[in-house]
């Protein structure tokens, strides 16, 4: 019975740690944009109307790079997981790709930032 136990532990531990992974790589993949946005990509003509999208594009340019270091931390904490006998050395891996796609992400939405600064200054007020 004890093995059973330890068995169904094991397979539940292993089923939530692939969750949490899994979730964790959700979070790379970039949805379509809300109708909102994208009406208001539409229907900008005014200088607000674009330093508005420039302020938002750098915001997910920001959180973009919060999750890049959030994965650089999570490199330090499965080393010392892998160097007590734990923990699953593929993981530095896993969290490099997603440094360098966060990374990618928010240099492209820094670059749309940008182009919403510079549509801003030829727009009418």
């Amino acid at each position: 019975m004890r093995a059973i136990l330890n068995f169904s532990q094991r397979t539940a531990s292993a089923v939530f740690l692939i969750s949490l992974v899994l979730t964790g790589c959700a979070g790379v993949a970039t949805s379509a944009p809300t109708p909102s946005l994208q009406q208001r990509v539409e229907a900008a003509h005014t200088s607000a109307d674009h330093a508005t999208l420039a302020a938002y594009y750098s915001g997910e340019a920001a959180t973009a790079r919060a999750k890049a270091t959030e994965h650089r931390d999570m490199i330090q904490a499965y080393r010392k997981q892998v160097a007590g006998g734990h923990g699953n050395a593929n993981m530095e891996t896993h969290c490099n790709s997603l440094i360098k796609s966060y990374e990618a992400i928010a240099a492209d939405y820094e670059l749309l930032a940008a182009s919403h600064r510079q549509m801003a200054e030829q727009a009418r007020p």
